[in-house]
């Protein structure tokens, strides 16, 4: 999903004492805990705040929302933190790598770690992703380290927002599924084209701070009950996977029939432009803030839990939760 960053600020109660605290940045000492792996061009993991923290194809796309000023005497607020570093997980530390001889199925290392499909065979692991970085954040805070706990917890944060959008659910509708193992090629092109048209149009928006978007993440409330990592993700994914068929049908009015063939769908600003200004929109409108209105719920019920993290005990992690190939 493009849009991480604006899911995650306009999420944060920005007049919280809390969300405003001033933290110390401190480099990256948690090998230890940290198995991965990650990709190797990706993981030194320095501090960017106040620099392009975006893919330039992301970049391109973006509009500032945000004061996103350069670090003062070396500290940052918690706000900066978590909104730039849920950015973090798209920037390639999860590319180029072999974690499963099923990923090809999905495209990449990149995708296995962002998505999850439920096909007969479990596809993905991104649920287990949420739970990996929420206990590093764990270990974070319980070692007084409030910089990386948050870093963590904001990489948390961007898993759980790709559990539960909903191309990162399925590879399409029950009938796309049916027709992979004799269309594979066909399929994985339509549905690569409805994934990034979604993807890019919901970043366009909240980039641009599209109002019917603002107005449905502000006003989610956390959902009781849901303060477990896991439980956050499978919740997510469920909600996720009921508007795939929607999603699709309202994409396909928006874009055109000719849209499953396109090759090489780049959903660059002037289309979005276009498509924002001649096309109804409304329908898909409507199924995204169903999205986001959910979303947001979910978020929020997790940022709840940033008073606790500093009492939890420290948890080893294993490299299963990056590796394993079973349900």
């Amino acid at each position: 999903m493009d849009g991480h960053d604006a899911l995650t600020y306009y999420c944060l109660d920005l007049e919280s004492d809390y969300i405003n605290e001033s933290v110390e940045i401190t480099p990256y000492s948690y090998a230890g805990d940290d198995p991965g792996p990650y990709n190797l061009a990706r993981s030194a993991f320095e501090d960017y705040l106040g620099e392009q923290y975006m893919v330039d194809s992301d970049h391109e796309l973006y509009r500032p929302f945000f004061d996103n000023c350069k670090p003062a005497d070396g500290r940052a607020p918690v706000w900066q933190i978590l909104t730039v570093y849920s950015y973090e997980p798209d920037f390639g530390m999860d590319g180029k790598m072999v974690l499963s001889p099923l990923q090809r199925l999905m495209g990449s290392s990149q995708a296995w770690r962002h998505e999850e499909f439920h096909m007969g065979l479990r596809f993905g692991r991104v649920t287990e992703m949420v739970e990996y970085f929420d206990r590093l954040s764990r270990i974070a805070f319980q070692r007084g380290d409030r910089y990386w706990g948050f870093r963590f917890m904001a990489r948390a944060v961007h898993y759980l927002q790709d559990s539960g959008t909903p191309y990162h659910t399925s590879p399409g509708t029950a009938r796309d599924i049916l027709k992979i193992p004799f269309t594979y090629r066909r399929q994985f092109r339509k549905i690569s084209n409805y994934h990034k048209f979604h993807d890019r149009y919901t970043g366009y928006r909240l980039w641009r701070g599209y109002a019917p978007f603002l107005k449905a993440i502000w006003s989610a409330v956390p959902s009781p009950g849901f303060n477990d990592p896991r439980r956050l993700a499978i919740e997510a994914r469920n909600r996720g996977l009921k508007l795939v068929k929607d999603l699709q049908s309202s994409i396909r009015a928006v874009a055109g029939d000719e849209f499953d063939t396109i090759d090489g769908f780049k959903g660059d600003r002037a289309y979005f432009d276009k498509i924002s200004r001649e096309r109804d929109t409304k329908e898909l409108d409507s199924i995204t803030v169903r999205f986001l209105s959910g979303m947001a719920e979910l978020v929020k019920s997790y940022l709840k839990t940033i008073h606790s993290l500093n009492s939890k005990p420290s948890l080893k992690i294993s490299r299963q939760a990056f590796t394993t190939v079973g349900s």
